[in-house]
């Protein structure tokens, strides 16, 4: 009788993370964080949330003055208005991107987390940078979902995102996301 109920207990484990689902939440300016993103997704088949400022020109088109309005709205603790966030509910865990940016997440993605439930869930960081490499970006994403699970992130340098297929999908391996 206890093979039985260890069996049927193993079926319902295995049939409950047959349900899981996954999301990839991200914010990409340069499109260096979205072809990670894309990558994730191509391995899990994570469904997608690209996060956007709600007016698209909420940050200049030169890169310059973007950098200079980000480090305002970091240093201020701006905020932007983001697109609608999608029910959560269903999602099991969600992976969040963010370009690096003065050593921490784009504000849009602070937007979102503030404003997203993610309580119960795994939260898996990922980032794109220039020669910061994760920053305090995992950590602050951490410090902002406190009643999620973390699992390691990964920092890819933004000008190696479109061919880091290999590095991604070791990483995900190595978290145990896909075998």
């Amino acid at each position: 009788m206890k093979k039985l109920f260890a069996a049927l207990f193993a079926v319902l484990a295995v049939a409950g993370t047959a349900d899981a689902k996954t999301l990839v939440a991200y914010y990409s300016r340069s499109g260096n964080t979205a072809a990670v993103a894309n990558q994730i997704v191509a391995a899990t088949g994570a469904d997608v949330y690209r996060i956007e400022t709600a007016d698209p020109n909420h940050y200049p088109a030169e890169y310059q003055p973007t950098t200079v309005q980000a480090q305002q709205e970091i240093n201020d603790g701006i905020l932007p208005e983001i697109n609608t966030i999608p029910d959560l509910i269903e999602y099991d865990t969600v992976f969040v991107g963010t370009p690096c940016w003065w050593g921490t997440m784009a504000s849009p993605v602070r937007t979102f987390l503030t404003n997203a439930d993610l309580a119960g869930k795994t939260v898996i960081p990922f980032n794109t940078h220039e020669g910061s490499g994760a920053g305090s970006v995992h950590t602050d994403i951490a410090a902002l979902t406190p009643n999620s699970e973390h699992l390691n992130g990964i920092a890819i340098r933004g000008s190696a995102s479109a061919n880091s297929t290999d590095t991604i999908n070791a990483w995900l391996t190595e978290i145990g996301i896909i075998e």
